[in-house]
């Protein structure tokens, strides 16, 4: 039998859609609207050490480095960091080395190490774990953000449940929209509209009732009303945080290849091949590969036209053997965070890609986009208020949007039941 893709079908597509992710998004929205304000919080509840700004330079990166890595001889740390706000601690982050007499990693009684940037000096070892219970002030942000991405469960379980319900969502974003639609514009319906109303424009009859709240109804109106023009008054943005939440989730599974596919966005971390086995050290000492990452940066900039605003960071990621080195342009989109990274092999110091968050290719402006938008980096702190009120927002489209499946099941069992009695009573 052949399957009619009308109205009917999609409100089934939506209510189904939605009783499905609804208890997750109600999480999610929640979580969200707290870890809007992860920076803060963080602070709150984990004070890092104190450090008075003085009037002297910072030492430079490749000290603090070799600093910390003395401290430390049997981690790894594959970072510079060179840029530093007053105030703030150098953070310098450990991998363990491999012990040759057990070819295992080293144990390690640290994963950060912090130091006054001023000074050099040791302020405090950190060893972070995934573990969030017991409860305390130094995990219970990560127990939010876990919440927020995976629901807290063990393994991938709750990055795969979360993944899912992210892309459900992704679908229904459309499906709700089209929903809201005139009655003339849904291609299964030809309804004819009565002469008053097809005197009206599409877009008048799309506002009102689709855009507007009548606030004098039935509470199960006003619920109504609060999910449809709800949903819509934000609708791109909802779009956005659902389907960047696939990328958080499923990257490697479903969103880079479909962004790959669709607009072509290149994959810069993926692209790169693994080694066979991973090289713990490059051939290139870090003085040598910040001066050559300097040159190709200076390089790609005069060649693609953009401006190097300042230095962020200098990687070197062992499993592909090549370095990153990370800096702030006139292409970043997000408000503090460096994002344009170029890379070069570790041991010859051959250029080996760019990646421009804007301008550069249409795929990666779009990602770079949704990706500012769900974590409210742009637009400043009024932004991430905004966010934050749309996380409490999508929690309540989906309670409304429960409340309204409750309604209209009681009313269905109560229709059935009365023509039930109806029959009953014509057969006696």
């Amino acid at each position: 039998m052949k399957l009619k893709l009308n109205r009917h079908f999609w409100v089934l597509v939506h209510r189904y859609a939605g009783l499905f992710i609804a208890f997750f998004l109600i999480i999610i929205g929640l979580t969200g609207s707290i870890i809007v304000f992860n920076p803060e919080l963080n602070y709150w509840f984990d004070p890092p050490p104190v450090v008075t700004a003085q009037a002297t330079p910072m030492l430079d990166a490749i000290r603090l480095h070799d600093t910390a890595q003395a401290m430390v001889p049997h981690g790894s740390i594959n970072a510079l960091t060179f840029y530093i706000k007053p105030g703030d601690v150098y953070k310098a982050w450990i991998e363990p080395r491999i012990d040759p007499a057990t070819n295992k990693p080293y144990e390690l009684d640290l994963t950060v190490l912090m130091l006054n940037p001023y000074t050099g000096e040791e302020l405090r070892r950190e060893k972070y774990s995934d573990d969030i219970f017991p409860i305390t002030h130094k995990n219970i942000m990560q127990l939010i953000n876990r919440l927020h991405y995976q629901m807290a469960l063990p393994g991938s379980i709750g990055t795969w449940l979360f993944g899912i319900v992210a892309l459900v969502w992704t679908i229904d974003c459309f499906v709700s929209a089209y929903l809201t639609f005139p009655m003339s514009m849904r291609s299964s319906e030809t309804n004819k509209a009565t002469p008053q109303v097809s005197r009206k424009s599409w877009l008048a009859r799309w506002w009102n009732p689709a855009w507007l709240v009548k606030w004098k109804g039935s509470a199960y109106r006003i619920n109504f009303d609060l999910h449809r023009a709800g949903g819509l008054w934000v609708w791109i943005l909802l779009l956005a945080i659902a389907w960047s939440s696939v990328g958080f989730n499923l990257g490697e599974q479903i969103y880079t290849p479909v962004m790959k596919t669709v607009f072509n966005m290149p994959d810069p971390f993926g692209d790169i091949p693994k080694l066979a086995k991973p090289q713990l050290d490059p051939a290139l000492s870090w003085n040598e590969a910040h001066t050559i990452a300097k040159r190709l940066m200076d390089e790609q900039a005069r060649i693609n036209g953009f401006t190097v605003l300042r230095e962020d960071s200098l990687q070197y990621l062992t499993e592909q053997g090549v370095f990153i080195y990370v800096v702030r342009t006139d292409r970043d989109l997000m408000d503090e965070s460096a994002s344009t990274y170029l890379f070069f092999d570790g041991n010859s110091g051959k250029f080996a890609g760019l990646n421009l968050p804007t301008g550069q290719n249409i795929g990666s402006t779009l990602h770079s986009w949704i990706f500012a938008l769900h974590m409210a980096q742009i637009w400043g702190f009024p932004f991430r208020i905004f966010v934050s009120l749309v996380g409490m927002l999508i929690a309540m489209l989906s309670i409304t949007g429960v409340y309204i499946w409750l309604k209209k099941r009681k009313a269905r069992q109560f229709s059935q039941d009365k023509r039930a009695r109806l029959e009953a009573e014509v057969s006696t």
